[in-house]
């Protein structure tokens, strides 16, 4: 706990140092991992800031916080885990309770935009997929569902992961190096820090928001059942 509070007072105070340091650096390295994984593995996390947070990994690494291969190595690692762990989600418990609850959360566009790329673009999707939020964490499941071979899939998988991250976190590294990041980089990285954090809150009020709706919602056809009855 107090190493979790140290990293947070480091991003806020911009201590590069302290990020810097190899004793909480893979904690970072983890942090990020599973970040990453669950964004793309499991819907109730798809609301998780991954494409900022991987703009700011690249940006991190420009200040020399992380290493670029090694860092993109455990993220491609997460999120094709990640996305694997979506299809087995589909492949085997898709018809059980909870992840019917799970897919039901998410709003009607994004199945409807998952349902487009899938039927048009078969496990090619996962390529448009990956750079939209929400869709990158329904299309695996869907794949599942669909009960399509796992060998095709793993192959798909882990090339649309690793053009993912590599292209996200190269973009937030050359911006990292270049003249308009290096004039204002206070200002631009604390604006950085706070848009993940501002994404996740966001994110979670809008979780909130739908489960309240689906509960009003079944609240009223329950009520409109029991009159029907009488």
């Amino acid at each position: 706990m107090d190493t979790i509070i140290t990293l947070y007072q480091a991003f806020v105070h911009m201590d590069i140092k302290t990020l810097s340091n190899p004793e909480v650096l893979w904690i970072l390295y983890g942090m990020l991992f599973v970040i990453i994984l669950l964004e793309n593995g499991v819907l109730p996390a798809a609301f998780l800031p991954g494409d900022s947070l991987l703009f700011l990994t690249g940006v991190l690494i420009s200040l020399d916080v992380f290493h670029f291969g090694l860092i993109n190595l455990i993220l491609i690692a997460g999120a094709a885990f990640g996305t694997w762990l979506g299809y087995a989600q589909g492949r085997w418990l898709g018809n059980t309770k909870i992840v019917q609850n799970w897919m039901a959360h998410l709003p009607e566009k994004y199945h409807r935009k998952s349902e487009v790329l899938f039927h048009k673009y078969g496990l090619q999707a996962l390529f448009i997929g990956r750079f939209i939020a929400f869709v990158r964490t329904l299309l695996p499941m869907m794949a599942g569902l669909s009960g399509l071979h796992s060998r095709k899939f793993h192959i798909y998988n882990w090339i649309s992961a690793t053009l993912w991250i590599f292209l996200i976190v190269t973009l937030g590294y050359l911006f990292g190096l270049s003249p308009v990041f290096k004039t204002y980089e206070k200002q631009i990285m604390s604006l950085l820090m706070l848009i993940p954090v501002f994404l996740l809150v966001l994110g979670l009020i809008f979780s909130i928001w739908l489960a309240v709706k689906r509960w009003l919602s079944s609240k009223k056809q329950a009520k409109q059942s029991e009159s029907v009855k009488k």
